[in-house]
């Protein structure tokens, strides 16, 4: 009995996340999400991402910027090693980013958003709501070493099965690269000092805020890196200009957001909520949207019930956070 009530909250987070990776963002329809064979090859593996890097983390007790620089090796890995998308040009959903902003080997614009992605969706938002989900185990392991160990090898075993369905195999350099981006990226994370305990006179802002600069945020970047250049060329600037503005436009959230928290010390499950809610919201109006003015896939049926889903949750965040008196533990993630 112990045994499956520790696991619930590691469960949780492994379906959460190729929930939202994958079927919120809108990047597989429903159908093809519980396509058995999808799932297990393009989607379970957000799982493992987000358990590992929300584990280590937490035993390493790094906060939220640990879990960020995490989250980043996370995005490197599957687009850099796994997928390999950042150095095909011939990627099929390049789209005009392609012949946009590739330039020595790494299709830039693309590569910016799609680590915009995973550390905000993937791993970020994901981990997030599981927390909020599971408020009295934020900060324990949820997993027991071998499970981990389970989640290493899944994500390890992830690079060979998709290079049997796309078989491009980019310079040594860029592996190499990608490779050692990833290695720095996880001492940097160890090697953070760890966070202070949160001071009660710490001040925060409302958390309609920080849903406010995610869902502008999320929105400045895909407008800026696929929207644009498939609808208006000719209002491109070269695209060191566009990559500087998602770099821009993103650190200045990341800044704000992690001001505003203290560094994640002194916020609470609203704020958290929030800040998903808005990263959320661009991808619910783009699967509705994509319902309505094209071949129905089931994405508005998705988004409906991301909305309600939510809704539901910030009412029994709301709920709780009164109930408790706004009393979260030191060292909060």
């Amino acid at each position: 009995m112990r045994r499956a009530h520790t696991s619930r909250p590691g469960a949780t987070l492994l379906l959460l996340a190729p929930v939202l990776g994958e079927l919120i963002s809108g990047h597989q329809s429903p159908l093809e999400f519980l396509n058995p064979i999808n799932f297990a090859v393009l989607a379970l593996p957000y799982g493992f991402g987000a358990l590992l890097c929300r584990e280590l983390a937490v035993r390493w007790k790094k906060g939220w910027l640990g879990l960020l620089l995490l989250a980043l090796a996370y995005g490197i890995y599957e687009e850099g090693l796994v997928a390999r998308s950042i150095w095909d040009p011939g990627w099929a959903e390049l789209g005009a980013i392609g012949d946009y902003s590739f330039w020595r080997g790494v299709t830039w614009t693309w590569a910016a958003a799609l680590l915009h992605f995973h550390v905000t969706v993937s791993i970020g938002a994901s981990v997030a709501l599981a927390h909020v989900l599971y408020p009295e185990r934020r900060n324990q392991p949820w997993l027991t070493s071998r499970q981990l160990g389970w989640c290493g090898a899944g994500l390890a075993l992830w690079a060979p099965a998709l290079m049997l369905l796309h078989p491009f195999v980019p310079p040594a350099w860029a592996l190499v690269a990608a490779t050692l981006t990833v290695a720095c990226l996880i001492v940097l994370a160890r090697r953070l000092p760890n966070p202070p305990a949160r001071s009660r006179t710490e001040r925060n802002v409302a958390p309609i805020w920080y849903g406010l600069v995610a869902a502008l945020d999320t929105t400045a970047v895909f407008v800026a890196v696929f929207m644009l250049p498939e609808t208006a060329p000719e209002w491109l600037p070269p695209w060191p200009a566009s990559l500087g503005f998602v770099v821009l436009v993103d650190g200045l959230a990341a800044w704000l957001i992690l001001r505003w928290s203290g560094g994640g010390r002194s916020w609470d499950d609203r704020h958290k909520l929030a800040l998903v809610s808005g990263v959320l919201a661009f991808f619910a109006a783009f699967d509705l949207a994509q319902d309505f003015e094209g071949d129905f896939r089931g994405g508005s049926l998705v988004a409906i019930l991301a909305i309600a889903a939510l809704a539901w949750l910030w009412r029994v965040t709301v709920r709780r956070q009164a109930d408790r008196g706004d009393a979260d533990a030191p060292h909060s993630a």
